[in-house]
């Protein structure tokens, strides 16, 4: 099964709750830059649980237990009350450190599968609040719907006129963990939220290249770019390629640009050499299919 990334096309700093979580707005699309997930079971009459996930690929991510894909099956387990040995095979294309939401969507695909392959169903409002424990941006990718995520990403909204949108991502060597760019980036939260008091919502947006163009904003982009300078740099390339905007995802550190066509965005691709990571993606409706 497929697991896709998510781009963050906006994404505000609107304030702060007690425990110190950011609330935030943002505008996500999953796209069909691909994580595979092969999982296996086996049922046991009784006894422990048993989760172990192999990582095939270049990324260094967690292995084993600790991986976010192995948690979510032991939450499942847990959940269900099933004793059973769950083997997780996991292929990662979805680089880590970029904004690109890959742990959180392999979480998902998860949460999503391994009650069917148990022969169990989880209500809706159980599969959520799992996925809720599990991280922030993990509930999105239950549907990899459009959607505008609020609260600290948990709360969506789906958008009413989606529509399909070409992009180029494009992902520097330089990576940015997220704790750090939280702690030491942003601008002070008074100016933030007074910035973003009163602006329009974006929630009634068709996704085209074009509406999309005058939407694009980052709270995270200066600090990290500042940081990073290759943020800066894959932003004016895309650009001079023909892009119609351009936008750091997440809290980094891919670069997004959006295009009017595939074609134009597969010449753009072609056009960004050097040590970049770079795809050209489509954005989706849903997510995939098993078997897609």
């Amino acid at each position: 099964m497929l697991a896709p990334a998510k781009v963050n096309l906006s994404l505000r700093i609107v304030g702060r709750r007690d425990d110190g979580y950011h609330l935030i707005e943002s505008l996500m699309l999953a796209v069909s830059l691909c994580d595979s997930l092969e999982i296996s079971v086996r049922r046991r009459a009784t006894g422990t649980r048993r989760v172990r996930c192999r990582v095939v690929g270049r990324e260094r991510v967690p292995r084993g237990a600790t991986n976010l894909a192995a948690r979510a099956a032991t939450a499942v387990l847990r959940e269900l009350d099933e004793p059973a040995d769950v083997d997780i095979r996991l292929r990662k294309r979805i680089p880590i450190g970029a904004g690109l939401g890959g742990g959180s969507s392999d979480a998902a695909a998860v949460l999503s599968e391994l009650p069917r392959l148990l022969g169990r169903r989880l209500p809706k409002h159980r599969l959520a609040a799992l996925a809720g424990g599990l991280g922030a941006d993990v509930p999105f990718f239950l549907t990899c719907r459009p959607a505008w995520a609020s609260g600290i990403g948990e709360r969506l909204e789906e958008l009413s006129r989606p529509g399909r949108v070409d992009l180029v991502i494009a992902v520097p060597r330089a990576r940015v963990a997220t704790a750090w760019a939280y702690a030491n980036v942003l601008p002070p939260l008074e100016r933030l939220t007074a910035r973003n008091r009163g602006r329009t919502s974006s929630r009634g947006l068709r996704v085209t290249a074009k509406s999309l163009s005058c939407h694009v904003s980052n709270d995270f982009e200066a600090g990290v770019a500042a940081a990073v300078p290759d943020v800066t740099r894959l932003k004016r390339r895309l650009e001079g390629l023909g892009a119609t905007a351009t936008i750091m995802s997440g809290s980094g550190s891919a670069v997004v640009g959006i295009f009017t066509s595939a074609a134009v965005a597969s010449v753009a691709a072609s056009g960004l050499r050097g040590p970049d990571q770079v795809w050209v993606v489509r954005s989706l409706l849903q997510r995939p299919r098993r078997g897609e």
